[in-house]
């Protein structure tokens, strides 16, 4: 993927409220880069803004929301994004490095 001068950030403005236990989707699912940032960032228990990297640069985002919005829940997407490994699946589960956050990407 090819990026232009800048990298618009995929990082919500929200807190992440730690004692949410495995609910830490985002406020507006509609967005899952921002669920998945959300989601590592509660995994690592930081801020998501203190997360290495950018989500862009780890995977297709635009390829991320296709697939979410596909009809067939029968797919999973794995990757590394600031050094964690991540799968996101079909019946909106997002995994980090083995821990599983069940309904993250639920609409």
């Amino acid at each position: 993927m090819t990026h232009g001068g800048t990298h618009p950030q995929q990082r919500p403005t929200e807190p992440i409220d730690e004692t949410a236990g495995s609910d830490v989707g985002p406020p507006d699912s509609s967005d899952p880069g921002a669920a998945v940032v959300r989601t590592v960032a509660a995994a690592e228990g930081v801020d998501p803004f203190e997360l290495d990297g950018y989500l862009q640069d780890a995977v297709d985002t635009g390829a991320l929301e296709t697939l979410v919005t596909h009809e067939s829940d029968r797919w999973r997407l794995d990757f590394e994004f600031a050094g964690h490994d991540v799968a996101v699946s079909g019946d909106g589960t997002v995994v980090v490095d083995g821990r599983a956050f069940p309904g993250v990407l639920d609409a």
